[in-house]
């Protein structure tokens, strides 16, 4: 029986002093009818002479650059992998954690045990032990199960890593390049919409690294900026799923944006028209007590 072929997606930036040993954890894979395919955000380290060695090494691994018409971002570097991908299946992967040895043979052996269209797995920190309490609170399937309104309302969650899913759905899904954080979870609500003929596993099979140079550490320092971050997250998710996606989910995510924007008006700047309509139109007429807590609430920033 010929085993399907399954490509692993990695966007890197700048990441020459770590990505190798990511590529050494899918080199160990014992699971062996892999592509990997590496797309550049703009790197200006050594990533291209190490790619090259990778390249050489071994002719599954694959490189590619971001072209200069596409936005920057790990986005669009996945959706890229998406296009050029000609797996069966498709894994993404980051490019400073590292996979243990049975990772994709893992699952793979899952998502065909019942024809799935996915699977989900566990990660956990390998450098940061007491923060895999927090990590393992994502995994909460023992009381909920996977549907499209307990993923979006969070009361399960997964990470980028934890899943492979069938090609074709896959690719039927973009990653929203308008964002700079919270793309999983925007991608994931659309993945969970589309299809829930899922299965978790409880196996750790990804390795992750903590670092704070990243996105959400950089927000976590300034809290408008990460009100911001969250509401662009929502309201990009309301946007791109409002026409698959039930009235509980439309009042969900207006609901979460409208208090986000309660905070600080700064933090739905640019998007004041759009929301004000959304809320009217999803609350109808509690929409307008909404709306006018958020005018009253900019009358009282104004005059601090």
């Amino acid at each position: 029986m010929q085993t399907p072929l399954v490509s692993i997606i990695i966007p890197t930036y700048n990441r020459a002093h770590l990505i190798g040993e990511t590529l050494d954890s899918v080199l160990a894979q014992t699971y062996t009818n892999w592509e990997c395919i590496v797309v550049d955000d703009g790197s200006t380290d050594e990533t291209d002479k190490l790619m090259a060695v990778y390249c050489n090494k071994d002719t599954r691994f694959k490189y590619r650059h971001r072209p200069k018409n596409y936005p920057k971002g790990a986005n669009a570097c996945r959706n890229i992998g998406l296009e050029k991908a000609n797996g069966d299946y498709m894994i993404f992967f980051d490019s400073d954690d590292l996979m243990l040895a049975e990772h994709v043979k893992v699952k793979i052996k899952y998502v065909l045990s019942g024809n799935y269209d996915y699977v989900i797995t566990k990660t956990k920190f390998f450098n940061k032990e007491k923060d895999n309490k927090f990590l393992e609170k994502n995994y909460d399937f023992s009381s909920n199960e996977i549907s499209a309104y307990n993923y979006i309302t969070q009361k399960i969650n997964w990470l980028t890593y934890d899943v492979c899913i069938k090609s074709n759905l896959a690719k039927s899904i973009k990653f929203n390049e308008a964002l700079q954080a919270g793309q999983e979870y925007n991608y994931f609500s659309k993945l969970t919409l589309a299809s829930t003929n899922a299965i978790f596993i409880k196996e750790v099979i990804t390795l992750r690294r903590f670092h704070e140079a990243s996105i959400r550490g950089d927000l976590r320092k300034d809290r408008i900026a990460s009100y911001q971050s969250f509401f662009k997250t929502y309201w990009h998710t309301y946007k791109d799923t409002k026409e698959v996606s039930d009235i509980k989910i439309h009042k969900f995510l207006v609901y979460k944006c409208f208090m986000l924007a309660y905070k600080h008006p700064k933090v739905y700047e640019g998007y004041k028209g759009v929301l004000l309509k959304a809320i009217i139109k999803e609350y109808r007429m509690k929409g307008f007590y909404h709306v006018i807590r958020l005018f009253f609430n900019e009358i009282k920033v104004m005059l601090k």
